[in-house]
């Protein structure tokens, strides 16, 4: 019981924390403010950029895993440095 408590904390804090950063709860959302602030490009250049890379992938409507699976990419690779 007492793990079960802790493993409650832990995934209480972790999603408020996210939430606080990202003022989402959506992975597709966490994607594009992290490639926006990271290129420096205008919310919307971005968001069209992830589409046409799903759309590539064959992937017409993303769903939250995929763009969860896509974002983890992105941040094991690091993101692109703004030059």
């Amino acid at each position: 019981m007492k793990y079960l408590v802790i493993l409650l904390a832990l995934l209480i804090s972790g999603s408020l924390a996210t939430y606080v950063r990202y003022e989402s709860l959506d992975p597709c959302v966490w994607m594009e403010q992290d490639l926006s602030a990271a290129n420096g490009l205008p919310l919307l250049v971005v968001q069209a950029r992830i589409r046409a890379e799903f759309l590539l992938d064959g992937i017409t409507e993303p769903a939250p895993n995929d763009c969860l699976m896509a974002w983890w990419d992105l941040r094991s690779e690091g993101l692109p440095d703004s030059e």
